[in-house]
C-alpha cells in the first residue's frame, strides 16, 4: 500500500469518527424530560417543548400549569403515568379529576371517549373496568347500584328520579335492571375495584380519578412490519415481534415478492438495540485504527528491508530513506 492510500485511509477514518460523534452527541442531548410529578418523559414520548429530533411526535405531550397532557383528536388527557417497562400510559379525563362526596362529575369526553383512542398508536388494555353512569325510574335494591345524587347540568335524562353507579359490565338492556339505562360510562384501572362487593360512592370517586390505562406496545413494535403489509403480532411478556407476509391469491407466482409467507422474527428492545449499534461503532473504529497501524508498521519494515537489501547490492540509501 502506498503513502498516497495509507493518507486517504486515514482521512476517511477521522471523517467517520467525527461523523459518528456528531451524531451520537445529538442523540445524547436526549436527555429525558419532566413536567408536575411525570419526571421521566423520553422516546416514544415527548414534550411539546423538546428538540426536534428527540421522541415521536404522535406522542407527543404538553406541560401546563405543571400538569402534563396528552392531546388525541382536540381531546386532551391528564397523564398519571407512565410505565415504560410495560409500555402503558395511565390517562384520566379532566372531567373527573375533581370529585366530592356528595355529586359524581361525568367525564368530559362520554360513552365511548375510551374507544376514541384506540388507534394505530394505543390500544385497549383488558384490566380497564367500566364504572356506568345510570338513570333508573324507580329505587333499586342491589349492592351493584351506588346512589349517588347527580349535579343537574350533567344529567341529559330529566324524567330520571334515582341515579346511581353501577360497576359491571353493561353489554345490553337485559344487563339491567327494569326502568333504568345507562347514560354514560367512564374507566378506571383501579385495582381492587371489581373485588369489592360492597363498593361505596367514597372508593369509587378515588377509582374514576385513578383513570385508565392504555398501551403503545404494538403500535410501536408493529409499526415497521404494517408498514410493510405485514401481519404483526406479538410473544406474550415479552419484545419479540413476529411478522408475516401473506401472498395475495389472486397475485401469479412470478409476480411473488421475495419472503412471501415466509415467517420471520425479530426483537425490538430500544434500549439494548441503542447499545449494539454504538458498540459496532465502536468496533468498527477499533479494528480500522488497528489496521491503519499495522499497515504502516508493514510499510516501514518492507522499505527498511529495500534498504537493506540496497546497501548489499552496493547502493547506499539516503539517510531520509533509511528512516521510517
Amino acid at each position: 500500500m502506498s503513502i498516497t492510500n495509507s493518507f486517504f485511509a486515514t482521512v476517511f477514518l477521522f471523517v467517520t469518527f467525527i461523523t459518528s460523534s456528531i451524531a451520537q452527541n445529538s442523540t445524547s442531548q436526549c436527555v429525558p424530560s419532566s413536567c408536575g410529578d411525570i419526571r421521566d418523559i423520553k422516546f416514544p414520548f415527548r414534550l411539546r417543548t423538546d428538540p426536534e429530533h428527540c421522541g415521536k411526535h404522535e406522542y407527543e405531550l404538553d406541560c401546563q400549569n405543571n400538569q402534563t397532557f396528552y392531546t388525541y383528536k382536540s381531546r386532551k388527557f391528564y397523564v398519571q403515568e407512565i410505565n415504560y417497562t410495560s409500555y402503558k400510559i395511565r390517562l384520566l379525563d379532566p372531567g373527573l379529576k375533581d370529585q366530592n362526596e356528595n355529586c359524581s362529575v361525568f367525564p368530559d369526553y362520554r360513552a365511548n371517549y375510551y374507544g376514541g383512542l384506540t388507534s394505530e398508536i394505543f390500544q385497549l388494555i383488558h384490566i380497564n373496568n367500566s364504572i356506568n353512569y345510570v338513570n333508573c325510574r324507580t329505587p333499586i335494591n342491589s349492592s351493584q347500584y351506588i346512589p349517588t345524587t347527580f349535579c343537574r347540568t350533567n344529567t341529559t335524562s330529566p324524567n330520571a328520579n334515582f341515579s346511581y353507579l353501577v360497576l359491571k359490565e353493561i353489554w345490553q338492556a337485559s344487563d339491567l335492571e327494569n326502568g333504568c339505562k345507562v347514560e354514560t360510562v367512564a374507566w378506571s384501572s383501579a385495582p381492587g375495584i371489581f373485588t369489592n362487593k360492597s363498593p361505596s360512592l367514597a372508593s369509587t370517586h378515588q377509582a374514576l380519578t385513578y383513570g385508565f390505562e392504555v398501551s403503545w406496545k404494538y403500535g410501536l413494535l408493529c409499526r415497521e412490519c404494517e408498514a410493510s403489509d405485514g401481519s404483526c403480532y406479538l410473544e406474550d411478556n415479552s419484545d419479540v415481534v413476529t411478522c408475516i407476509h401473506y401472498c395475495k391469491e389472486d397475485t401469479p407466482v412470478s409476480e411473488r415478492s421475495f419472503g412471501c409467507k415466509i415467517e420471520y422474527y425479530s426483537v425490538f428492545v430500544l434500549a439494548y438495540g441503542a447499545i449494539a449499534i454504538d458498540a459496532l461503532i465502536a468496533l468498527r473504529y477499533i479494528v480500522g485504527i488497528a489496521i491503519l497501524i499495522a499497515v504502516v508498521v508493514w510499510q516501514c519494515k518492507r522499505r527498511n528491508l529495500n534498504t537493506s537489501n540496497d546497501d548489499i547490492l552496493g547502493n547506499k540509501a539516503s539517510s531520509s530513506e533509511q528512516n521510517c
